[in-house]
């Protein structure tokens, strides 16, 4: 038996607490990589646009480790930014679902299968492969797991973004090394 059946009141509490830490850590992270994409494609543009200016005073090989930095650290940005729309658009159906439920309480009949069916056929197929998952392992009782899947994104778009942060100042610093004295 596994620990949602043995404790039922513990596992909605910790489904609850999931979702409002992760919708909560998903939304600042998204305003957070907002800006910092503003901020390196701004930087980025700037450097490419004036690369007749600037390579006078910074060495050539560390212009071009910079400009690769930045172009990663947009890439990582970029990444996050998609995670953080996905994590928004679960945690908005799991919010909806549990508003119905707590409107209504639970509906006799209900037949999981069908929904999950009838859910998943507006997924993508990665979405959808881990929505008959999370499915499969509901049947067990078991319900954290479908919501392992949004947690699990929200802290990769955590971890995209400090790999965004650290590669925008390693490019300054790479920069700061370049500078011909």
């Amino acid at each position: 038996m596994g620990w949602g059946r043995r404790y039922p009141q513990e596992q909605q509490a910790a489904q609850h607490a999931l979702i409002a830490t992760t919708a909560a850590v998903s939304s600042a992270l998204s305003n957070f990589v907002g800006w910092l994409l503003a901020v390196s494609g701004a930087s980025f543009a700037l450097m490419v646009s004036n690369i007749e200016k600037i390579t006078p005073h910074i060495g050539g090989r560390s212009f071009k480790w910079a400009l690769i930095w930045f172009a990663i650290s947009l890439l990582l940005g970029l990444i996050s930014r998609w995670l953080g729309t996905s994590v928004t658009g679960a945690v908005a159906a799991v919010v909806a679902m549990q508003d119905r439920i707590d409107r209504t309480g639970p509906i006799d009949g209900f037949s999981h299968l069908a929904f999950t069916k009838l859910f998943s056929d507006g997924l993508m197929p990665i979405y959808r492969c881990i929505s008959w998952r999370s499915y499969k392992r509901s049947k067990t009782g078991d319900l954290i797991p479908g919501l392992r899947g949004i947690t699990y994104q929200s802290q990769a778009q955590a971890l995209l973004t400090l790999g965004q942060l650290v590669l925008l100042f390693v490019s300054v610093v790479v920069l700061a090394h370049g500078v011909k004295a």
